[in-house]
């Protein structure tokens, strides 16, 4: 069976997590960028020839300020986008739990993002988030624990929602 051509046309996006004590850092989209009101994390597209921990560093230097220590993989997901001209665009999100020096607060590009709110788990729901964020949020609360780590169960039914009780991924002919 070949692919569908949204499988081959899907960006791969690197996003972040960013905790102080007992809270994540969120940032509101700005109406200049896709998804516009949204709160997300901090994340953006993978660029030609860079690797997956150097996109969620750059990404956080971008969009936060902040110069952080790229951690572990804590969940990936397929989720649509949506433009700013209303085209949706498939998207594979990768994340990272990363650590930020020092307790400086982060350095919003206002073209990108309005604002930023340092979020606990318990007030998620005070804050309308991208359509796929609860869910990666809350794993990162999960994994953040010492020794918590992401099931490659989780990831796996994250990226294809259809394996039911698989924990192989498919391997492409």
């Amino acid at each position: 069976m070949r692919p569908s051509s949204d499988n081959l046309k899907a960006r791969v996006a690197a996003g972040v997590a960013i905790f102080r004590d007992d809270k994540i850092l969120l940032l509101h989209r700005s109406p200049m960028v896709s998804n516009p009101g949204a709160w997300d994390l901090p994340a953006g597209h993978v660029e030609p020839g860079e690797t997956l921990t150097k996109a969620a560093r750059r990404e956080a230097r971008e969009e936060t300020g902040f110069d952080v220590r790229v951690g572990s993989l804590f969940h990936a997901e397929v989720f649509r986008t949506l433009s700013r001209r209303g085209k949706i665009r498939p998207t594979v999100g990768v994340y990272f739990h990363c650590a930020a020096r020092g307790k400086k607060e982060p350095k919003i590009d206002s073209q990108e993002h309005t604002e930023y709110a340092w979020v606990r788990v318990s007030e998620l729901g005070d804050y309308p988030t991208v359509p796929h964020l609860e869910r990666t949020v809350r794993a990162a609360f999960a994994s953040k624990e010492p020794g918590g780590r992401p099931s490659p169960e989780l990831i796996a039914k994250a990226l294809y929602p259809t394996l039911g009780h698989h924990t192989a991924l498919p391997v492409p002919a």
